[in-house]
């Protein structure tokens, strides 16, 4: 194997993974300090460099290993498996583009200083140019939520298949006409694929949304009935108060002290029994939640924890209207957490949860505390918070704070968003 050791050569490897990890970097959110994050990446550059240059296309699996080593946790990391992958077609393909236009500009050769900067610059901008498109479409959250490597494998053979055209091309020249005709069929099968790729994208987007509308608009109508219901306890309450009050002012007015207490008696009973009944409790501060998708759910685990038969407590002393994240992605987390707080609880016998929502500056907290069992175990707890996406979540959103704690009568889960931070 020939290697080039020439200068231009040195700088055009040094530019395009520099600019390769330099993408990789926006599109990959890790929660590696900038200090550590800037150590790993300049080492991965030179580590990438070096390969490159006594390996040629052979070292890239050997540095796809070690980019996985270098930046994954300890679990399957499909989120950076598919983002390193995704990473090398665009290298590719930012280097495949404008290599007719760099053919037209140095026609008397490449081993220069004045192409090597010219390509770094067009790799430069393609690259730019496809970060701009992968936060356009908010890509991040498609590719955390992938739990495997599918998506991956679909990159894998598109890059495959453009890289050994690209080597056919350079080392057969003589089917020129041949293997570009191969390499154009490949790169129409990769805006089929991609095409393909937004359009379902979009689809399960759509459907979720219309599954989700189709939920608020039945919670809120639940709690439309609710009051509505309480409206005409409220008129009856009302006639039949009269009648108490009439009845209780006839005994006083008998001066029976038996008679009276008895009476009273029968007026607080009552009392009791219609209070109790109403959702005014349950609801109190639901009229500050301005959000709908907040309010729809918060309707729909109000009730569901009532009918469990557990003590609920809902406090939202600010009115609400906006989050400073994306309102589903909140609303799965809310929805889950809630969940485990009702699944928790609901099989106490004194079981109770509070829900809060408090503003304070620029900060906004959900809380939701649930009391514990009895039981001397954590492994509940534990199972539960694995349900949660909270590492993805952390990943995705800078802004978002995640603490959970426990003590021996009840369990919290924080949720704390800054806001104006994203």
């Amino acid at each position: 194997m020939l290697i080039n050791l020439s200068g231009p050569h040195i700088l055009r490897l040094i530019l395009s993974w520099s600019i390769f990890y330099y993408v990789l970097n926006l599109t990959y959110h890790t929660r590696f300090p900038d200090k550590i994050r800037l150590q790993k990446y300049t080492l991965l550059v030179f580590i990438s460099v070096i390969l490159h240059l006594f390996l040629a296309g052979f070292a890239l699996p050997i540095i796809f290993v070690i980019i996985y080593w270098q930046l994954h946790s300890k679990e399957n990391n499909y989120y950076l498996i598919n983002l390193i992958i995704l990473n090398l077609l665009v290298k590719l393909l930012a280097v495949l583009i404008p290599t007719p236009l760099i053919m037209l500009l140095f026609p008397t050769g490449f081993d220069n200083y004045a192409c090597s900067l010219t390509v770094g610059l067009l790799e430069f901008i393609l690259s730019i140019a496809f970060v701009y498109f992968y936060n356009y479409f908010n890509l991040t959250a498609f590719f955390i939520s992938r739990h495997n490597a599918i998506i991956g494998i679909l990159i894998g053979y598109l890059y495959i298949a453009l890289y050994m055209a690209l080597i056919l091309l350079q080392h057969f020249q003589t089917y020129t006409t041949l293997i570009t005709g191969i390499l154009i069929f490949v790169l129409i099968q990769l805006n089929f694929i991609v095409f393909i790729f937004i359009k379902a994208h979009r689809k399960r987007q759509e459907i979720y949304q219309d599954q989700f509308s189709k939920e608020q608009v039945h919670n809120l109508k639940l709690y439309t009935d609710q009051l509505e219901s309480d409206q005409l306890k409220l008129r009856h309450f009302k006639h039949d108060y009269k009648n108490l009050l009439f009845s209780l002012k006839t005994v006083v007015q008998e001066k029976n002290p038996q008679a009276i207490n008895q009476a009273l008696d029968n007026l607080e009973n009552y009392s009791d029994d219609y209070l109790n009944n109403l959702s005014m409790d349950l609801y109190q501060d639901l009229n500050n939640v301005k959000n709908p998708y907040l309010k729809s759910l918060f309707i729909s685990k109000l009730r569901t924890i009532n009918q469990a038969d557990v003590t609920v407590h809902f406090t939202c002393a600010q009115k609400l209207s906006e989050v400073p994240i994306n309102i589903l992605d909140l609303i799965k987390l809310l929805n889950q957490a809630i969940d485990n707080a009702i699944t928790d609880t609901q099989t106490q016998t004194h079981g109770e949860i509070q829900l809060s929502i408090i503003q304070e500056d620029q900060q906004l907290a959900f809380l939701i505390n649930n009391t514990l069992s009895n039981l001397p175990t954590t492994k509940m707890e534990k199972d539960y918070l694995e349900l949660l996406p909270i590492k993805e979540l952390k990943k995705q959103y800078s802004n978002l704070f995640i603490q959970h704690s426990k003590n021996a009568k009840w369990f919290r889960f924080h949720i704390t968003l800054i806001k104006g931070a994203r």
